[in-house]
């Protein structure tokens, strides 16, 4: 999926606001049961923290990309709704405003707090 098409899901995502589960979703789980859907994009990608992903190199390509297919941070559900009432009070509303990434280490704490 093109980076133009990843734009405006993320755009529709942020407009639609916090929705949880979504069990009539044709994808759903697409990780668990259970899991938040408002974000089906991650809306920090690539965030670079190399405890919810790493860069890996493609040969054929000749560059590197940032892969976080294990991370599930996204789909946590007090994660989602801290970045939705932050993108509301911030007045975010474009995938692309810088201030998204001054959520980040707020939903990464609230994230990795639930593992301690």
């Amino acid at each position: 999926m093109g980076q133009e098409n990843l734009t405006k899901i993320v755009r529709s995502e942020i407009g639609r606001g916090w929705i949880g589960s979504n069990r009539r979703c044709n994808y759903y789980p697409c990780h668990y049961d259970g899991q938040d859907c408002t974000f089906c994009y991650c809306p920090f990608y690539p965030c670079n923290d190399t405890r919810f992903g790493k860069e890996i190199e493609r040969p054929k390509m000749g560059d590197t990309v940032w892969a976080c297919d294990t991370c599930l941070m996204i789909h946590d559900t007090d994660v989602c709704k801290h970045i939705v009432d932050e993108m509301r009070r911030l007045g975010i509303t474009e995938p692309e405003d810088p201030r998204i990434k001054d959520i980040f280490p707020d939903a990464a704490k609230i994230y990795l707090d639930k593992d301690e």
